[in-house]
């Protein structure tokens, strides 16, 4: 498991220990994660703040460039997979605070840079992670598409449980169908070109919603 852009700021329960050399220090959660069933909406959570509906899935990039949000149950075993969530909001407010975690059936092969990243706490067994953080609201939604897969995450059942501003307001229950394997890079010749190899997948940037765009 990986994360596309680093968080602002972590959060998790007592129980919750930071991992590698920059362990980060446990927080008190302002919500109690890990719920028992999807919370009911519209939810208002404040006098300026509706929460209409939340949605968990992927975003898939069409030819041209442009991404568009799936909303699905089952995220292909893919490396480099991104994921995530879209609540839509009726607020007046230009950013909102939101909490969250994730939750693995298994420890993943390697947690990789967000075990020594001192914005993660990860649990002591290393099958879940609690985060909190700011965010902007773009056209009436608060979204993150911060977390990607990684070779050697399980197959299995994930959980994902959210709130915004203290409340929560989205369940999440989702799969991966098989063992993540790593993406492989084709390199082939280039015509006209010798000696060189040209790599098929290529970091270029932040695209929309802070995901890395690949071309």
């Amino acid at each position: 498991m990986k994360y596309v852009l680093a968080l602002l700021i972590a959060a998790g329960a007592s129980e919750l220990t930071g991992c590698g050399p920059n362990a980060s220090v446990p927080h008190k959660p302002l919500v109690s994660f890990h719920l028992t069933g999807t919370p009911r909406l519209p939810l208002r959570v404040g006098a300026d703040l509706v929460v209409k509906r939340a949605q968990f899935g992927i975003l898939e990039t069409d030819a041209s460039g442009d991404e568009s949000f799936v909303a699905t149950k089952e995220i292909p075993a893919e490396d480099g997979q991104t994921f995530g969530w879209v609540v839509e909001v009726d607020t007046t407010r230009q950013s909102l605070h939101w909490q969250e975690h994730l939750k693995l059936p298994r420890a993943p092969a390697d947690w990789g840079d967000v075990a020594t990243d001192p914005d993660v706490i990860i649990s002591a067994d290393g099958r879940t992670v609690v985060a909190e953080g700011d965010d902007l609201v773009e056209d009436g939604e608060l979204s993150r598409f911060y977390w990607a897969l990684a070779p050697g995450d399980p197959a299995g059942d994930y959980e994902m449980d959210i709130a915004v501003e203290g409340k929560a307001v989205g369940h999440f229950a989702f799969r991966v169908p098989e063992t993540v394997r790593e993406k492989s890079i084709l390199v082939h010749n280039v015509p006209g070109r010798t000696g060189r190899g040209l790599a098929a997948l290529r970091r270029v940037g932040l695209g929309t919603r802070g995901v890395a765009r690949w071309k």
